[in-house]
């Protein structure tokens, strides 16, 4: 999906270091880029902390920003690879690991209460609630998948059917 010119001139202008354009790309994103963070963690605090981050990471990276990218996807892969950087450096980070797992397996009762999919996608291994959500409700192509995640696009296209069937199945419990 092409930007349209309004995207365009701000993340221009942003590029140029003017920060009231970036913040009006904040402003118009920042709800879609949210919700994204939200189903991959089901921990709103964690959504909340990764979704600064992506959007932090995004400011020191707009210049690297290619023309032809839509901004919404650019960013998107942003939010994707600020949350799987953070997964990594939890599990690495021996001493807190205790504490950081059950920060991060906190589940946000009042959000899968009120969105009963978002429930069924949270009880998915958290590789195959990646794939899942990036590829069917965030429109992301198997090789864009590959790149953010290093997982194959063969394995991909098998997690994608086997996640479907796992929400058929979960949707009947």
């Amino acid at each position: 999906m092409q930007d349209n010119k309004l995207i365009k001139a701000l993340v221009l202008n942003a590029q140029l270091g003017n920060n009231s354009a970036f913040e009006q790309l904040y402003q118009m994103t920042v709800q879609q880029i949210y919700a994204l963070i939200m189903r991959l963690t089901g921990n709103s605090s964690a959504a909340e902390k990764f979704t600064k981050m992506a959007y932090l990471n995004a400011w020191q990276k707009i210049m690297a920003k290619h023309e032809n990218d839509s901004f919404a996807g650019w960013l998107k892969k942003i939010a994707v690879k600020t949350v799987l950087e953070e997964r990594s450096k939890i599990k690495s980070a021996q001493e807190s690991i205790v504490e950081s797992d059950r920060e991060m397996n906190e589940i946000d009762k009042n959000f899968l209460s009120s969105h009963p999919l978002e429930k069924l996608i949270h009880n998915l291994e958290f590789n195959d609630k990646l794939v899942f959500v990036l590829h069917d409700l965030e429109n992301l192509s198997y090789e864009d998948i590959s790149r953010l995640s290093g997982i194959p696009v063969k394995e991909i296209k098998a997690m994608i059917i086997k996640s479907r069937e796992n929400l058929i199945i979960l949707s009947e419990e």
